[in-house]
């Protein structure tokens, strides 16, 4: 299981050396193992300190949660914290946290998360006493009645050294120099600390968690010396403690007098102890150590045990499949196929059972193209879909090749072998069908899966591809098929950018996008990921994740998305070579238009837009949009017949620019903001179209370049 670690003070330190140190031990007595995947720091001095390589420190929270099973939030406090909690369990990874002031103040929050076992946090009350395990789980049908109990062991020590006749400010000093007490201990000593346990427990206990406001507490600053002496003289001790009375739902946290006789009286040191009553089985007292990083710590790796122990209940796997797909360029020559062979191997070892998608090396499929023109112009579909799919054969079985010579276990598979069953549109197949029974079968005897992208198998037997950019689309079919967490797209590119890097020099990487937003940059103009590939994971559901294939890049996760209400644009993007086919004094009558369209269906032209304009007597004038590549299908004369147009005129030499974000039609702002940055620029606009995620126009493609820059910066794209 893939351990992710945000923040490496005191406790998540303590976490961090437990888990390197005692690893192995762990796996032997428990049978799971837990590996450290990412951790990240405020402060990098501490990786230094703790010895941290380099390829465990994440870029971001998104890249330390996407690489975990679980993520351990250790920063502390609320207003970070909040914040990644939130991201990890909307991204469906399990929290494990110490941090009682979230739990205390959010926890109503995230209930539905602590009921289905998503968020554990063993570790916010009671340091290594197992108090939440006890009522969530053995005491979960039974009525419980009141808790007491001395939850802060700072200043329990700080009170059974003062009982020894030493000053406040010298105790306190000795606990924050012992590791006890923070350099702040306000927290602590004011009474804070104990009230923020006493609200968990009762959310626990209730169902709901009352907030620190609902319960009365005082700190240890205000002691009288002289009233403590007396206190011991009478022999009796001064506790700090915590009361959860449910009869009257009274919560409070107090300076009490206790007496030998109560179970509390030599619970003295940095010591904690719970008491729990309750209807049938009667009291329950949980004592352990309760300041400093290791017992926190042990309570955290507990609930990482408890998170094993759900998830085979539940049915899991104990492994994470993930789908990584290469492109052609990535493992363009056998140098190049075996440092990604390392790269896969490394990831590996980080705790995933890694699923390899290739397409062919380079520019084989071009070449191989280019081959079959050699003997015939137009060479048949079906013979062309088979020639083309030995490109991605060749790529995986040197792959499997270069990971067995490493000392891994690795099988390659064609489109055939695995029964990836499409239709028998040769040259872009849609898959029916994906068989993973095979993968599923070899990913349990620890093989490394390589499959052939690109390519498919009709219900007849007959090979198929699946279109310019198919292994993006069969890695995310299989990822969708597997049940895998994620789908990693590796390019030449860090991810997607807000513009072409080659023309918008400071464009920059997005972090983040909707399915949607990237179905609508790859239908016009982005080529980072196949359109249809992005629609397919947005039907199903599946994560993907773009990223460079020669360096550690964060990446742009593409995926449900965050949910906002207010416009944003994420990216400008364009298209060139387009053309615009006008179809004038179009009769204005019932179903001309449909002819129009089934016309060019038949023909096998791709529209891009289309607009009708205003009648004019008896006529309208119709026009739409295509690359000027599907120019060569257009049948003017059969078209004109078809329309009863009295002219078909054809424009060539213009591009497309579209703007791509949230509710971008919601407000006339945007479109404003658009159309007045062109002017500005002395560039008309010819078409517009819009959708709720894209705005786009047509313009004359000498200017394609000088509108995507000024876009970009009017924009302020280049600023996160």
């Amino acid at each position: 299981m893939r351990v992710g670690i945000a923040g490496l003070g005191t406790v998540g330190g303590s976490i961090y050396r437990i888990l390197k140190e005692r690893g192995n031990e762990i796996e032997k007595r428990i049978g799971e193992k837990f590996i450290i995947s990412k951790v990240i720091n405020r402060s990098p001095q501490k990786y230094e300190l703790l010895g941290v390589p380099k390829e465990e420190i994440a870029f971001d929270f998104d890249d330390l949660i996407l690489n975990s099973d679980v993520v351990v939030e250790a920063i502390g406090g609320t207003d970070v914290a909040v914040d990644l909690v939130r991201r990890a369990l909307e991204l469906g990874r399990i929290v494990v946290t110490p941090n009682k002031n979230l739990i205390s103040e959010y926890g109503n929050e995230f209930s539905e998360y602590i009921k289905k076992r998503k968020l554990f946090f063993e570790a916010s009350v009671g340091g290594g006493i197992p108090i939440i395990s006890l009522l969530q789980d053995y005491l979960i049908f039974q009525k419980v009645t009141r808790i007491r109990g001395i939850m802060n062991g700072t200043t329990n020590y700080i009170l059974t050294e003062m009982s020894k006749g030493r000053h406040f400010e010298e105790v306190l000093k000795e606990a924050q120099e012992l590791g006890y007490a923070e350099a702040d201990p306000t927290n602590d000593i004011e009474g804070y600390d104990v009230a923020y346990k006493v609200s968990v427990l009762a959310g626990v206990v209730t169902g709901r968690f009352p907030g620190i406001n609902s319960v009365q507490f005082e700190g240890i600053t205000r002691i009288d010396p002289e009233y403590l002496k007396e206190i011991v003289r009478s022999g009796k001790k001064l506790k700090l403690i915590g009361e959860l009375d449910f009869s009257t739902n009274r919560y409070e946290v107090r300076l009490r007098e206790v007496t030998p006789e109560d179970p509390f009286f030599n619970v003295d040191g940095v010591d904690n102890a719970i008491e729990v009553s309750t209807d049938l089985a009667g009291d329950f007292l949980l004592k352990g150590r309760g300041a400093g990083g290791y017992p926190t710590a042990s309570a955290v790796i507990a609930d990482l045990f408890r998170v094993a122990k759900y998830k085979v209940l539940g049915g899991a796997e104990k492994f994470s499949v993930v789908v990584m797909k290469f492109g052609g360029a990535a493992i363009s020559d056998v140098e190049k196929l075996e440092k990604v062979a390392e790269k896969i191997i490394k990831r590996k070892k980080s705790g995933v059972k890694p699923v390899v998608v290739l397409s062919a090396m380079g520019d084989t499929t071009d070449h191989l193209i280019e081959l079959a023109k050699t003997i015939d112009e137009n060479p048949d579909p079906r013979e062309l879909d088979l020639l083309l799919s030995t490109g991605e054969i060749q790529s995986v079985a040197l792959m499997s090749i270069a990971l067995r010579k490493r000392g891994y276990k690795a099988i390659s598979f064609t489109g055939n072998q695995l029964k990836i069953i499409t239709d028998k549109r040769y040259g872009s197949a849609r898959i029916i069908d994906i068989n993973t029974d095979i993968i599923s079968r070899y990913l349990k005897q620890d093989f490394i899966p390589v499959v052939a992208g690109f390519q498919g198998i009709t219900e007849t037997g007959d090979i198929t591809t699946l279109g310019r950019g198919g292994s993006d689309l069969t890695a995310i079919a299989l990822a969708y098929s597997l049940g895998a967490d994620l789908c990693e797209l590796y390019k030449d590119v860090d991810g997607v950018y807000t513009a072409d890097p080659r023309i918008v020099k400071d464009a920059r990487v997005i972090k983040e996008l909707s399915w949607e937003e990237m179905i609508e940059l790859s239908r016009h103009g982005a080529q980072v990921l196949q359109a249809r590939a992005a629609e397919f994971a947005r039907k199903y559901g599946v994560k993907v994740l773009i990223k460079n294939a020669h360096k550690e890049t964060r990446g742009t996760l593409i995926w449900e998305g965050t949910k906002v209400e207010n416009p944003i644009v994420r990216a400008v993007t364009f298209e060139d070579g387009m053309a615009k086919v006008v179809l004038k004094d179009v009769p204005d009558k019932p179903g001309v238009a449909a002819r129009i369209m089934r016309t060019l269906s038949q023909m096998g032209v791709n529209i891009d837009m289309i607009i009708q304009g205003m009648k004019s007597g008896e006529y309208n004038t119709v026009a739409f949009i295509v690359p000027e590549s599907q120019l060569g299908k257009l049948d003017i004369d059969l078209l004109k017949t078809r329309s009863e147009a009295k002219e078909i005129i054809i424009e060539k030499g213009l591009a497309k620019v579209s703007i791509v974000g949230v509710n971008l039609t919601s407000t006339p702002e945007i479109s404003a903001t658009l159309f007045e940055t062109l002017a500005n620029e002395g560039i008309n606009i010819d078409m517009i179209s819009a959708s709720s995620s894209r705005i786009s126009v047509i313009i004359d493609g000498k200017y394609v370049e000088d509108a995507v820059k000024a876009i970009h910066s009017r924009f302020e794209l280049d600023r996160e």
